[in-house]
């Protein structure tokens, strides 16, 4: 019986080693390598036991530390060294897709067959880190809410009622005001269009005190729909014709539009358009308060007027850099991406390939005789073939593939999820529709040209060791298709080596 319990023992520390929901490792600290590794440990990093543990060089544990806690790491392990050690620490580790995640891990030191290991495990903490920072962030603005409303009270005790409910709308004003240059800057340290709507509202309603707050934007179809807005609408849309003084503003009529209940709607300008609304409601005690008061009427008037001419800022910028960035990746004479994108896209969808065991097809389409084209018909004639060749390319694959001008007349296709013979398919099927394209001679606008191309096509396997290989490959394909008499398809796979 004891011989039976000895035997079971050892599997039921394995069963609960690799069954934690938490995550588990052996890590050996001089060589920067896990020992062991349970799936819940595999999960946490986004790498495979293959990659952590089994390869011939498995990954660096330091490198999977976030690069601004990799001193604190290191600092950590030389301050234990000796079986027996053990403690608890927090760092952030960075996934293999690039996601960040704080990790607490708990471990010990002990001795094993001569090597000093680390045992421990660790558990997702990222949810916790923010809870944590946003109670403090919390505490700290009740703080000096707290200071504020003292400072006030102190100062209200010293003046007569008419004083005090002047400072009373000044004081309130003074909280929009406040609020405003935070929420600027906030706008313009923001990636993501979205986000600044949304923060936009945020800002308005929480720190400046407004009731509520709307970003509204037309669409394609000109109606205006709401892109964020605080409190939540149910309804997306406004209904243009149940409200003139909105249209009256977005048709540039009129430049503000102050309902009954004191919402206020200024235009949001990009440029000299008339892009949206943006929406700002008062509580019920400011209206009050400044029910008399032009004054403080206007300033909140030409407030709402500033953040929606500052959105409008905000929108055309991100606009025009976010047409810079397509601009950089194109390739103007085609259309077509160019060939940082193509290199950049292949190593991706190499790495994709390789890691997932996934089909990866590469095509390299060539214009024939394009040399004589240049020299007969002149350059220009030469470039209106390109222009009509990567017209007819960018809308003839899927949305998975990424199509490039790789340079001179050579046009390269990247096919995720493809094997060779689907390739060589598509490959033919592109070449006899290049063949249908009627190109106008620009000297002679009632007459066209054709032209013929020839494809090599490779695929992944196993033998590929990189994306060059696989690069060169399907440059040797249309080297044979080339060679053996133009306007065809060859697919490197089946070329036969030469004698």
């Amino acid at each position: 019986m004891e011989e039976d319990t000895a035997t079971i023992q050892p599997s039921l520390l394995n069963l609960h080693f690799d069954s934690s929901v938490d995550g588990q490792y052996v890590l050996d600290p001089e060589g920067d390598v896990f020992v062991k590794v349970n799936p819940a440990m595999c999960e946490l990093l986004g790498f495979t036991r293959e990659q952590l543990v089994e390869a011939r060089r498995p990954v660096s544990t330091l490198s999977l530390v976030h690069e601004g806690d990799r001193e604190l790491v290191i600092s950590h392990r030389k301050s234990v060294e000796n079986p027996g050690d053990s403690g608890v620490m927090r760092f952030r580790v960075v996934r293999s897709d690039g996601a960040v995640r704080h990790l607490e891990v708990r471990y010990a030191l002990l001795r094993y067959m001569g090597r000093l290991l680390q045992v421990g495990s660790a558990r997702d903490v990222s949810e916790q880190v923010k809870l944590e920072s946003k109670l403090r962030n919390e505490s700290e603005f009740n703080r000096e809410l707290t200071l504020a409303a003292q400072r006030s009270a102190k100062e209200t005790q010293r003046k007569s009622l008419e004083v005090l409910e002047a400072n009373t709308r000044v004081g309130a004003l003074s909280e929009v005001l406040r609020a405003i240059p935070v929420l600027t800057k906030r706008l313009l340290e923001i990636d993501d269009i979205n986000e600044v709507f949304k923060q936009t509202a945020l800002t308005m309603v929480n720190d400046a005190q407004f009731s509520s707050c709307g970003v509204l934007l037309r669409n394609e179809a000109g109606d205006l729909e709401v892109k964020y807005a605080n409190p939540f609408r149910a309804s997306a849309k406004v209904n243009l014709d149940e409200q003139p003084a909105i249209r009256a503003v977005l048709n540039g009529e009129s430049e503000l539009a102050v309902d009954d209940a004191g919402t206020h709607g200024a235009p949001i300008r990009a440029g000299t358009e008339v892009r949206g609304l943006l929406q700002v409601g008062l509580p019920k005690n400011l209206q009050r308060f400044y029910k008399n008061h032009k004054p403080i009427q206007q300033s909140i008037k030409d407030l709402v007027s500033t953040i929606a001419d500052f959105l409008g800022v905000v929108i055309s910028n991100h606009e025009n850099l976010e047409h810079i960035k397509r601009q950089s990746r194109l390739d103007k004479l085609t259309g077509l991406y160019n060939r940082r994108v193509f290199e950049e896209q292949l190593s991706v969808e190499f790495r994709r390939a390789l890691r997932y065991d996934r089909d990866l097809s590469l095509m390299i389409l060539d214009i024939d005789d394009f040399k004589k084209v240049n020299d007969t018909l002149g350059h220009q004639q030469g470039d209106k073939v390109l222009e009509m060749i990567g017209y007819m390319l960018a809308g003839s694959f899927r949305d998975l593939d990424t199509v490039c001008r790789y340079g001179g007349e050579e046009i390269c296709v990247i096919m995720p999820e493809t094997v060779g013979q689907a390739a060589k398919s598509k490959a033919d099927q592109i070449r006899r529709k290049v063949n249908e394209v009627e190109i106008p001679l620009l000297e002679k606008p009632d007459q066209v040209m054709r032209i013929t191309v020839s494809i090599g096509a490779a695929c992944i396997s196993k033998s590929t060791t990189n994306e060059e290989q696989l690069l060169r490959d399907a440059d040797k394909a249309l080297y044979v298709a080339k060679r053996k008499g133009k306007n065809q398809v060859r697919l490197a796979e089946e070329i036969e080596p030469e004698a």
